[in-house]
């Protein structure tokens, strides 16, 4: 018997909607009211490298869970505790609970909180959301790490058509994915670029301080990224004409989740005494960006 046979995506952002659409399963999208509605009307449309309309439920709160449901958690990392919350009385013994988020360990914040194993996919692909009930495509995959969920969440996902790839250490890939959180994110809210726009020569020297500063922290916490880690990144955003969810959630009158990036970074450097200048001026930036959205965002 196959170990799922109905997903939720709590959570159904730009990533999350993508995903639960492209989902060989019986799936409901939990999301905000105005995206709800637009989906149960005329459906998830999907663009960007894609060009398509979803037929697929949504729903504003969790609905019940059947056996075997799988869970797929999307929110923001500051939201995880408050989806925990609610999440909780839904589960049952055998559900099967994901977290998609950004951050280093969003799976072990979400196991505490649940008080129950959760496993992680780290998404390496682009999204955006266009509007209620709309979403864009930008290209890329999945990373997940070993085990007998993440085995069958590959062949779910690569059943899809959705390019999975595995590793015995999922450490190095969460620092990666940091560092490039840490450079694209505020970059793009500052800029107003899309992850093309960032590789820009006069971004160099900031780019490459950020991964640098990633780089030594996550040395000092036992972790070697490679030497060409920033290139790599710059190789990455360079193909890419994804809107990072940073500079969505700041047009949106979202709070972003720079507190969990840059902000994190410098913190963290300041507690081991180490110096990670550029990530705390992009934090504050940030912050004062915030402070001071434009009327309209």
């Amino acid at each position: 018997m196959d170990r799922f046979d109905s997903a939720i995506v709590f959570g159904a952002g730009a990533v999350g909607s993508y995903l639960g659409a492209r989902l060989p399963l019986p799936t409901v999208l939990v999301a905000r009211p105005d995206h709800v509605r637009r989906i149960n009307e005329d459906g998830l449309r999907i663009g960007g490298q894609e060009e398509a309309v979803v037929r697929i439920p949504a729903a504003e709160d969790c609905p019940e869970l059947g056996p075997h449901a799988l869970v797929l958690v999307g929110v923001k990392l500051g939201d995880l505790e408050s989806a925990a919350a609610a999440l909780a009385p839904r589960l049952l013994p055998d559900t099967t609970v994901v977290a998609l988020a950004n951050g280093l360990r969003p799976e072990a914040i979400l196991a505490e909180a649940l008080g129950r194993p959760v496993s992680r996919i780290i998404v390496q692909l682009g999204a955006t959301l266009d509007g209620p009930g709309a979403v864009s495509f930008w290209g890329g995959g999945l990373l997940m790490g070993p085990g007998e969920v993440e085995d069958e969440l590959a062949r779910l996902f690569s059943q899809a058509g959705l390019p999975v790839r595995r590793c015995e250490d999922l450490a190095p890939s969460s620092w990666r994915k940091l560092a490039m959180n840490c450079v694209a994110n505020p970059l793009s809210l500052l800029t107003g670029g899309r992850n093309r726009d960032l590789v820009a020569p006069e971004l160099d020297h900031v780019r490459q301080a950020v991964v640098d500063e990633v780089a030594r922290l996550a040395a000092t916490e036992g972790v070697e990224l490679p030497p060409d880690t920033a290139a790599s990144i710059d190789r990455a955003l360079g193909r890419s004409d994804n809107l990072t969810s940073m500079l969505q959630d700041g047009r949106q009158g979202r709070s972003t989740e720079i507190e969990f990036m840059n902000g994190w970074v410098a913190r963290r450097a300041e507690e081991l005494g180490l110096e990670a200048p550029t990530n705390r001026m992009l934090a504050e930036l940030v912050r004062i960006w915030v402070r001071n959205r434009p009327e309209g965002s």
